[in-house]
């Protein structure tokens, strides 16, 4: 039986595994998914006993995908430039690192919004972690017209925006009104509002006639308190459903060998749990 898991610390929000596991069903593979809590002082030691205990591979959710970079003994070269791993893989007795989340949210944003135009949206971006610097890695391939990093540590941001290059400006929180000024598109790629995690800050989005659409990576809960203030405002927003489902497809593929057969079932799945947990 193939065994694979996501990790992270927290754990209880992730729903991977109600993704996996549906893929496994319908795609009739002997397989599990489970999501493992590993406190930061385990996180070397489980990757190698997971290595040497059966498992296809592991998910990486926040905030190791930094960190796992590092224990890698092999990176994709899109793992290589973020310096993030989301998808580990174990090949011939080596842990081989990928990244499939900016990717995956291309994907989820497109399926929303097809005709999106990424060369005359300008971008804001919360955060610059794993997931930030994936998001704004894939934004520069489709030649975003700006791309805004808004990050507590302001450093890390100018670091990011340093690496994505002319298009890309950094603003520290405390100045978040002067980089949503300019931002017709804005993402969350943090942890706040996540179950579990930090509260969301309160933006004003009133304020920003110019935001035309919010995106959120969060699912869990799957209407956060960004995306409430969003709607309010008369932004259009979008999930983290969608990257969630689309980043994983890959992962599936790499852990069992086939892709999934039913690619967009998790969607119905995922939106059922959403009103079992009262957020419908």
């Amino acid at each position: 039986m193939k065994k694979a898991a996501v990790i992270g610390f927290p754990i209880k929000h992730s729903w991977s595994p109600d993704i996996h596991n549906f893929w496994l069903k319908s795609s009739k593979i002997n397989g599990e998914y489970k999501k493992i809590k590993v406190q930061p002082e385990e996180l070397q030691n489980f990757i190698l006993k997971a290595k040497n205990s059966g498992y296809s591979g592991l998910n990486v959710t926040v905030p190791y995908k930094e960190k796992v970079a590092q224990i890698c003994d092999e990176l994709s070269g899109i793992a290589i430039k973020l310096g993030a791993v989301n998808l580990i893989t174990f090949r011939g007795g080596k842990i081989f690192g990928d990244n499939t989340d900016g990717e995956g949210f291309i994907a989820s944003v497109l399926n929303k919004l097809p005709n999106l135009s990424f060369e005359n949206n300008n971008f804001a971006i919360l955060g610059a972690g794993g997931a930030a610097k994936s998001i704004a890695y894939a934004l520069s391939e489709r030649k975003a017209k700006k791309i805004i990093i808004i990050n507590r540590d302001l450093e890390k941001a100018k670091k990011l925006s340093e690496k994505i290059g002319e298009t890309a400006e950094a603003y520290s929180l405390t100045d978040i009104k002067k980089g949503l000024k300019k931002t017709t598109f804005l993402i969350n790629a943090t942890s706040m509002g996540m179950a579990g995690g930090p509260p969301p800050i309160k933006m004003g989005l009133s304020g920003f006639p110019s935001i035309l659409c919010f995106a959120d990576i969060v699912y869990n809960p799957g209407i956060t308190g960004f995306m409430q203030e969003a709607s309010l405002s008369g932004i259009k927003v979008i999930g983290g459903i969608g990257m969630l489902i689309n980043q994983a497809a890959p992962s599936f593929e790499a852990f069992y060998g086939q892709p999934p057969k039913n690619p967009e079932g998790p969607y119905a799945l995922l939106e059922n749990k959403i009103m079992d947990v009262g957020n419908d």
